[in-house]
């Protein structure tokens, strides 16, 4: 009679040479562009605004290289090397670790690796590695004025004529893409036209201060932006808040450009005011908070 074994109840031991090397976690920033003189401009390009380029340049620690920081690269991919040798790095991309600022700085990083090693075109990178931060590696007085374009045509070489079918591309392209303005006179308010036409309104200002403010407006008839429009609610992006108001029919970015100064105005005073808020405006301030989503 053959005897069968009991199988072996110890646990087996993996080999180590087959195990990742474990790599901590990338650690949580809420508020990650904050320290950047163009934090508000860099979430905009992130959260709302389709397409739009922006300039900026690395401390002389990191070669004084200048780069051009843009909202989307094809495949949402993190960076390129474009074929007349310009780094791009996007700020919307498919893969995200829990410190965009470190997602941005590490596609800059490769990409600047990748260019001294003669290689062009998309550039990705492991967003779980390790990597200095945008505040690490920017010159401050590198960044010049975000431009807001019609579509993704800084993708390619401006010298070099683009062929008949990417053209076409870029037409279709052109016509999906929502139509967004920044506000004439004002800083991070952006209008957009959607089934309505609205202004979203990105602003460093703290939230705690931001929903006290606008409390105060709300109490007084004035969180608005000219007749016919409302306050709509406000979301949370990259640790700031951005208060949205629908506008009345057919308002353009040009009609609504002498009341949204008039709003940022009355911003200003009632965030100077000292007073606590009254009952009532306490019961709206409630109403406006209560109407805010959080992105991410």
């Amino acid at each position: 009679m053959t005897l069968m074994g009991k199988a072996s109840r110890r646990k087996k031991v993996a080999n180590p040479d087959t195990l990742a090397a474990y790599r901590a976690p990338i650690p949580f920033v809420a508020r990650p562009f904050e320290g950047l003189s163009k934090e508000v401009d860099l979430v905009a390009m992130r959260e709302i605004i389709p397409c739009a380029t922006m300039t900026a340049r690395t401390d002389d620690a990191h070669g004084g290289v200048e780069f051009d920081l843009v909202t989307l690269l094809p495949d949402g991919r993190p960076a390129m090397v474009r074929s007349d040798g310009r780094i791009l790095v996007a700020l919307q991309t498919r893969f995200n670790s829990a410190d965009l600022s470190h997602d941005v700085a590490a596609a800059l990083l490769a990409a600047i690796d990748a260019r001294a090693g003669g290689d062009q075109g998309l550039i990705d990178i492991d967003v779980r590695d390790p990597s200095e931060r945008l505040q690490d590696v920017l010159d401050p007085e590198g960044f010049t004025a975000m431009k807001i374009v019609d579509d993704f045509s800084y993708w390619f070489d401006p010298a070099e004529e683009v062929d008949d079918q990417t053209r076409r591309a870029l037409e279709q392209n052109r016509e999906e893409v929502i139509p967004t303005e920044a506000v004439p006179g004002t800083t991070g308010m952006f209008w957009c036209e959607m089934n309505r036409n609205f202004v979203r309104y990105a602003t460093d200002i703290e939230e705690s201060p931001l929903f006290d403010a606008l409390a105060r407006l709300a109490a007084t008839g004035r969180a608005h932006m000219g007749e016919g429009s409302r306050f709509v609610g406000a979301f949370r992006a990259c640790g700031i808040a951005i208060p949205v108001f629908e506008l009345a029919e057919g308002v353009t970015a040009v009609d609504v450009a002498d009341d949204a100064q008039a709003l940022a105005a009355a911003l200003d005073e009632a965030l100077a005011s000292s007073k606590p808020l009254t009952a009532d405006e306490r019961r709206l301030r409630q109403g406006l908070v209560s109407r805010q989503v959080t992105i991410r």
